[in-house]
Parts: structure tokens; C-alpha cells; sequence
């Protein structure tokens, strides 16, 4: 019962709330936020994924996507203010901004010491990303071969070739790459070829179930 229900949101820790609300049907994920307070809201949105809070804060009217927004603190409010200026229904509205990328001339022991620090999600630990100067993607290399390589193995000679799309990619499209190549994660690069986000698999399951 929606009583009960808000009672528990209220009280839970904020990153189990999180997790929880990701996993939800859209419509009750509104229903939760709209009976917290901004502050209590804002608190359980940092906790998110950037793509899955932009999704939900494109649901609420923008008078109340605004009080949580503001409410967030600054580096999670730009990063969820940049993925709701994309369509919802593109690659760059379901990408996340939380990824793995390292210099194109690091080693693997450099990949394991940001595994280390990473705090996106699981998923987008599958591929480490290589970029260049200007951060433009130079390179992929999955996580199981690093995992099976010499800590002082180059990356660069690891890198398989990358799969990417352009920020206005569709959806469909989106889904259809990751049918056609069988990807875990999915790279998305602006005009000027720089690593903007990643799209998982995870969230081609989500955009599915919702279609």
C-alpha cells in the first residue's frame, strides 16, 4: 500500500533506496518521489545511476524535477542536468556518464587501480575504455583480459576494436548494435570522436521492458 510503501523510502538507507527505485515500475518510481520531501528525494537521486535519475526526473513536472535538482549536490546535478538535455529516446538520454577510461598509454596494473575507485555501476565495469588527448576514444579492452594480464602489460595492446554511436543515435539502432555485436557496453562519442558516456546492457533491458 502506497502508505506503507513511502513510509519504508522515508527510512531506508539512501543507496539501498536507490537500487531499489531503479528497479520499478516508472509510474510508482513518480508516485515515491512525489510523496518525499525535496531534500529526502534529492539525497536518494545522487545515489543513482545518472542515466536512471535523468529518466526519472524527466517523469516528475519540471517544477518538482527542479526543488530535487537543486537539492542535489553540484557534480551530480550537472551530470543528470546534461543527460535530461538529450531526447529520452536517443543514445545519449539512456547513456550514463559513470564509466571506466584510462590514458591510452597506461598499463594494466593503472586499470586495476581505477577498478579500485570506480563507483558506477557493476555493468559498466565490463569494458575499460582507452582515450587520448582531448579524451578522444582510442581503444576498448575488456575486463577479463585484464583480469588474465601481466600488471605491466600495455593496454594499447590489448584493445580490441570499439563499437561506438553518435549522441542522437535511436534507440532502436542503439539495440540493434548490441544484438549484431553481442556488446556489453556500448560507447558513445560526439562530433569530435571524445568518450561523452556508455550505454550497458543493463540499460538496453530497461529501454526494452519499457518500450
Amino acid at each position: 500500500p502506497a502508505p506503507e510503501r513511502e513510509a519504508v523510502f522515508e527510512t531506508i538507507d539512501e543507496e539501498v533506496a536507490a537500487e531499489t527505485l531503479e528497479e520499478i515500475d516508472p509510474r510508482v518510481q513518480v508516485s515515491i518521489v512525489e510523496s518525499l520531501d525535496s531534500d529526502r528525494a534529492a539525497d536518494i537521486v545522487e545515489e543513482m545511476d545518472p542515466d536512471a535519475a535523468a529518466d526519472l526526473l524527466g517523469d516528475l513536472t519540471e517544477d518538482r524535477s527542479d526543488e530535487i535538482l537543486r537539492e542535489m549536490e553540484p557534480e551530480e546535478r550537472q551530470e543528470v542536468t546534461q543527460l535530461l538535455e538529450f531526447g529520452e529516446h536517443t543514445a545519449a538520454g539512456r547513456m550514463t556518464t559513470e564509466f571506466l577510461a584510462v590514458s591510452e598509454t597506461a598499463v594494466v596494473n593503472d586499470a586495476i587501480e581505477a577498478l579500485r575507485t570506480f563507483e558506477g555501476s557493476r555493468e559498466a565495469l565490463a569494458t575499460v575504455y582507452l582515450t587520448g588527448p582531448g579524451q578522444k576514444l582510442t581503444g576498448a579492452v575488456p575486463l577479463v583480459t585484464i583480469a588474465i594480464s601481466s600488471p605491466a602489460s600495455q593496454l594499447s595492446t590489448l584493445s580490441e576494436p570499439y563499437i561506438a554511436c553518435a549522441p542522437d543515435t535511436p534507440e532502436d539502432d542503439v539495440a540493434a548494435l548490441f544484438d549484431k555485436y553481442n556488446l556489453l557496453t556500448l560507447a558513445v562519442i560526439d562530433e569530435h570522436g571524445r568518450l561523452a558516456g556508455i550505454i550497458t546492457a543493463d540499460d538496453v533491458i530497461t529501454m526494452l521492458r519499457h518500450s
